[in-house]
């Protein structure tokens, strides 16, 4: 009996965090879809990720040494410059989406693309595992929900109402490229997962080009005073970002990064929610539908996944060292808290 509960308490470890992680990501697309209608996304991004990295790079170093920091840069640098321009790319394209659509349709076009473009990513960039049949027909049926949910933004039957077709357009092309490459975020993560990188490390390695980028676009606009930005900034700093990011990132340590992404596409029924009292939308009967259509295929997709009889075939990493009196890999199975 211990043998067969074993893989399950596993599956579980990981569970837990990725739906903290739907809902903490649900109220920070909500929170992000008001302050950015009146700050721009690239000064916001450059102080909030800023702070982010900040944290996670001191706590590294004080736990681990500076070697911690080192040694994904030097092990693993491709996987670490993935992850870094998918970081990058993945959430800049979502913040400027919220200034356009509403919050839960760009929340539900980012997480719900992700089944679908890992169901053709995931063989690439992980050799030796494939999605389940009941995966692929889950990943077609988000498809199908998520044009019926375009059309809607497009005829004026969302929560913004008749917004200009262009604004609309525009959103939905950043959220789908916003999707695509959340997608390759996770395989990056679970790729430096397999390679022995605990969740700590790997977010203090992951911000570097998403906050140069950042800090480019915005000299050149006429952003605020980083003084302006520092209130609303900090707790999305802290709880929109470091928080759902550690989740994730040990979530997709104990699941398939397939699991991880049907899973994240039920926060999208939590910025919902979250939404109603927002004054610039009114509830739309169709997004509702289509999230909720969507949440029934996450759960379809998720009982239709065989369970493993063994580790994925991968590149075997060259993995240094470990740090002398920390071993990421075991804080992290032994949930160790931040």
């Amino acid at each position: 009996m211990g043998a067969n509960s074993a893989p399950s308490t596993r599956i579980w470890r990981g569970v837990a965090p990725l739906v903290g992680f739907a809902a903490l990501s649900a109220a920070a697309d909500v929170y992000l879809g008001a302050e950015l209608q009146a700050h721009s996304p690239f000064g916001f991004a450059a102080l909030a990720f800023s702070l982010t990295a900040a944290f996670f790079l001191a706590l590294t170093v004080l736990r681990a040494g500076p070697r911690a920091v080192l040694r994904p840069l030097l092990a693993n640098g491709a996987d670490v410059l993935a992850i870094n321009v998918s970081t990058a790319v993945g959430w800049l394209t979502m913040l400027e989406a919220l200034r356009l659509l509403e919050p839960a349709v760009v929340n539900v076009a980012v997480l719900a693309a992700g089944p679908p473009a890992m169901v053709l990513l995931g063989p690439l960039m992980r050799r030796g595992t494939r999605a389940s049949a009941g995966e692929v027909r889950a990943s077609v049926g988000i498809l199908g929900c998520l044009l019926v949910l375009f059309w809607g933004a497009l005829a004026g039957r969302g929560g913004l109402g008749h917004a200009p077709a262009g604004q609309v357009l525009a959103g939905i092309a950043l959220t789908l490229v916003s999707g695509v490459f959340s997608t390759v975020n996770v395989l990056c993560s679970k790729r430096l997962s397999e390679a022995g990188h605990g969740p700590q490390v790997v977010l203090s390695v992951r911000f570097f080009l998403l906050i140069a980028v950042a800090l480019a676009v915005a000299r050149t606009e006429s952003a605020p005073d980083p003084g302006a930005l520092l209130l609303p900034a900090t707790p999305f700093a802290a709880l929109g970002v470091a928080l759902p990011l550690y989740l994730i990132q040990a979530g997709v340590r104990h699941t398939e990064p397939v699991t991880a992404s049907l899973l994240c596409t039920l926060s999208p029924l939590f910025t919902f929610v979250l939404q109603l009292p927002d004054h610039r939308l009114t509830p739309s009967p169709l997004t509702l539908a289509c999230i909720c259509v969507i949440t029934a295929l996450v759960g379809v997709g998720l009982l239709r996944r065989p369970r493993p009889t063994g580790p994925p075939t991968v590149p075997a990493p060259a993995v240094p060292a470990p740090v002398p009196g920390h071993d990421d890999r075991q804080a992290t199975s032994q949930g160790d808290p931040l």
